[in-house]
């Protein structure tokens, strides 16, 4: 992947966050979208099949919506706490440039045994 701009914002809003890039971007990502994104080894695999996927998307969205923590990961990824749902996933910058710009954050390619 090619290098991504620096994420210089994050503005939590009730149900999505605002990103702002070093290069004046700024993107929209909803909490959902995030959420049903998420690279742990739990969630990750339910994405490789039509049907599961279907249905942790059903899951997500019928969550309360909430706001979550936010906290970093050293130097490359952000990691998100929420009270109900999963807060395992570790979100790399480059996962969440993906998501901001509406790309599938897996490139494609399907979960095995922890690694993609």
């Amino acid at each position: 992947m090619s290098a991504i701009p620096e994420l210089t914002r994050l503005e939590r809003h009730d149900t999505s966050m605002e990103l702002t890039y070093d290069n004046g971007n700024q993107f929209t990502v909803t909490y959902d979208d995030l959420r049903y994104s998420c690279p742990c080894a739990k969630c990750a695999p339910l994405r490789n099949d039509d049907e599961s996927s279907k249905s942790l998307r059903r899951q997500v969205e019928s969550m309360p919506a909430e706001k979550p923590k936010v906290r970093t990961i050293g130097k490359y990824a952000l990691a998100f706490d929420w009270v109900q749902g999963c807060s395992s996933g570790i979100y790399r910058f480059e996962r969440i440039w993906a998501l901001a710009n509406n790309q599938d954050p897996d490139g494609g390619r399907p979960y095995v045994h922890g690694v993609w």
